[in-house]
């Protein structure tokens, strides 16, 4: 089972619609997909599924539950939903670091009933996405083609890189998607200066700005259901072919397994994660 967050710290990067993409794309492959909305905005909730405020996921990650177990149908074969709801903005700011480390055992806890766990994470760096981020084996960071973004990206590089380090030594090396590329000399120079500091980071697929995506948001179906013949859609099987073939990188390479983390009290845990998370 590949565990997989898609995260920026920047909201309007294209990280809702990436998640939601990519979830949709994989299931219409045949791999059953569960995506997780941990962003408190609900946004993919709201696209895939009617609006929740059920305390299902909220338990499950405070009292150590089953997340899988909250997981519902969607539209879309082979495609699951954990919905959000207004609980977890809530729980974030009055559990903090405990939030994380909750998080991090209810992914970590499911079973393998799905091939691909997506996790739609806060546009920030919270203690909701360093929690995902300390469960995941690999990132997905969606950046809008426009100069404003780049830092953003920096910052979440730089974050991956402390976590690697310290609370998720297994986490591999994030994967950079350009998105919202219009025909605009600005964003083709945005993405040549993402070539240029990311390199091997960034894939070769970009995604085009298209109305097709906020018209499938409105009928609440994927772009792969709505538009399946679109120009936006083939970018987001283009970048799940990519996906797929990392994936063959990652297994003849793997990272290292340090059981060191396991060795950490739930009371140090939580003081790393109050010093990281901002």
């Amino acid at each position: 089972m590949r565990t997989i967050a898609v995260v920026n710290r920047k909201g309007g990067s294209g990280k809702t619609t990436t998640a939601v993409s990519v979830a949709a794309t994989l299931a219409e492959r045949g791999l059953a997909t569960l995506l997780i909305d941990l962003d408190p905005q609900a946004s993919s909730t709201a696209w895939l599924a009617a609006p929740s405020d059920d305390r299902g996921p909220f338990e499950a990650m405070v009292r150590r539950g089953d997340l899988g177990a909250t997981a519902v149908k969607t539209r879309v074969s082979g495609l699951e939903l954990v919905p959000s709801s207004a609980w977890l903005l809530t729980a974030e700011q009055t559990l903090k670091g405990d939030m994380s480390v909750g998080v991090m055992r209810a992914i970590e806890g499911l079973r393998s009933d799905w091939d691909f766990v997506i996790v739609d994470c806060p546009p920030s760096l919270s203690y909701l996405s360093v929690g995902a981020l300390m469960a995941v084996r690999e990132v997905i960071i969606p950046v809008e083609a426009h100069a404003i973004a780049l830092s953003g990206v920096s910052a979440v590089v730089r974050e991956i890189g402390r976590l690697q380090s310290t609370l998720n030594p297994v986490l591999f090396d994030p994967l950079i998607v350009a998105c919202r590329v219009n025909r605009t000399v600005h964003a083709k120079l945005v993405v040549a200066e993402l070539d240029r500091r990311y390199g091997g980071l960034l894939a070769s697929a970009t995604i085009r700005e298209s109305i097709r995506f906020a018209e499938a948001e409105a009928a609440r179906l994927p772009i792969t259901e709505y538009a399946p013949e679109s120009g936006a859609c083939r970018d987001y099987r283009e970048f799940a072919d990519e996906l797929l073939e990392r994936h063959e990188e990652f297994e003849a390479s793997p990272r290292h397994v340090s059981r060191w983390r396991r060795m950490f009290t739930r009371s140090s845990l939580v003081a790393a994660l109050d010093r990281r998370a901002v």
